[in-house]
């Protein structure tokens, strides 16, 4: 959670602990690559998935932040 629910502010501590998340992920992403590979070829493929079906990963990551949004709002009490 990202948004203080108490005074409507950017919650920091959130941020960082989301960014640590993400960071550490890919870590574990790139070094499983590595012991079978070169550790970017998992960004590759995503690269190349994302380039040969862009129509479709565009849809759906449309689809996906329109869904976020909306229920953001739904939890914030706005609709």
């Amino acid at each position: 959670m990202i948004r203080d629910p108490i005074f409507g502010g950017v919650d920091w501590d959130g941020v960082r602990q989301l960014a640590f998340m993400i960071g550490s992920s890919l870590f574990l992403v790139s070094f499983a690559a590595a012991t079978s590979g070169d550790w970017y070829d998992p960004y590759v493929w995503f690269w190349g998935f994302a380039s040969e079906h862009s129509t479709v990963f565009i849809f759906g990551t449309m689809f996906f932040l329109i869904s976020l949004h909306m229920w953001h709002q739904f939890e914030s009490g706005r609709l």
